[in-house]
């Protein structure tokens, strides 16, 4: 199966789900992706090792920069790379639809510990897999390391990592296509183009975004050649654009409208203008200059077009 066509069945798949499930088809996916990634991550891992000859035999096949904790990269690049996903959990709609959908404050406390552990498991697992699947094939791309693993491990463990990563990336897209389409629906047609609509409409009309948004996506998807560039240009224009204003809201009082909405335009154009217009000057992931643009035109609008609060005590 080609590519293109695998990522047409995905798209359609994907769509089909968050349409006629919306959160309550989130849910299980996640559950069930985040246990076989469990199970299968922990099997795979050993086995991996076994068939490429051991530890000795792995750090012996890759370059020797890829024995260091940054390679190749400065400190500043390295930053580069970790910093869009840190703002975008900071930010993520998704993390806060899930929790307002929990059951209670106990039970949104129980997953986010439960989560945190996971990722704390699973992360570092993820990286000697890929790293081992780098001493065996020497030419792949890093994107396809945790993929390629599947080729060479036992069917049944080859299926679940397989069956997991898919799980992933259906959960992943139903997440953004309800929570785009949910966006538009109330915060637009709602207040501003359809102010008397009953729930029932506002549901059909959220549908019809998810359609809608998912063709987009896949077109849009088409112009990047690798799924980590698109993952780090979506998480930059995310993380610079949404995150400094959320967190501005729980941090600052002073904060106001014309603040975050500021933040949120200069976040998203200074990422648009190092990566097309300027060509990631210096070989630096836009999120180093958007973040602290972000922030600095925050703060500035904000204390602009805000009196400074009187003090009681005077």
């Amino acid at each position: 199966m080609s590519v293109q066509i695998g990522t047409l069945i995905g798209a359609v798949l994907i769509i089909f789900l968050a349409t006629i499930g919306g959160l309550r088809s989130v849910a299980p996916t996640d559950a069930i992706s985040a246990f076989l990634a469990l199970i299968g991550l922990f099997l795979a891992l050993p086995i991996m090792f076994s068939i490429a000859g051991g530890w000795g035999e792995i750090t012996s096949n890759v370059p020797e920069q890829h024995l260091t904790a940054t390679s190749t990269l400065s400190t500043v690049q390295l930053l580069g790379f970790l910093l869009p996903s840190f703002f975008l959990l900071l930010g993520d709609q998704n993390m806060y639809q899930r929790l307002a959908a929990s059951k209670g404050v106990k039970t949104s406390k129980k997953a986010q510990i439960s989560w945190l552990l996971a990722i704390l498991l699973i992360t570092p697992t993820i990286s000697l897999i890929a790293f081992t699947s780098r001493s065996i094939f020497d030419d792949i791309d890093p994107g396809m390391a945790l993929i390629g693993a599947t080729t060479i491990l036992p069917t049944a463990v080859g299926g679940i990592l397989l069956a997991a990563a898919a799980a992933f990336i259906v959960t992943t897209g139903n997440s953004y296509l309800l929570s785009a389409a949910t966006n538009v629906t109330y915060d637009i047609v709602g207040k501003y183009v359809k102010k008397d609509a009953s729930d029932k409409q506002l549901v059909l009309y959220t549908k019809i975004f998810i359609v809608i948004l998912g063709v987009f996506s896949f077109i849009l998807g088409n112009y990047f050649p690798t799924v980590l560039e698109v993952q780090m240009y979506t998480y930059t224009v995310y993380g610079a654009g949404l995150t400094p204003a959320l967190l501005a809201v729980f941090f600052w009082k002073r904060v106001n409208a014309k603040g975050g909405i500021s933040s949120m335009i200069a976040g998203v154009g200074t990422t648009l203008l190092w990566e097309l217009i300027l060509g990631k000057p210096f070989e630096l992931n836009s999120v180093i200059v958007a973040i602290p643009v972000a922030v600095i035109v925050l703060i500035v609008v904000t204390l602009m077009t805000t009196e400074k609060p009187v003090s009681k005590n005077k």
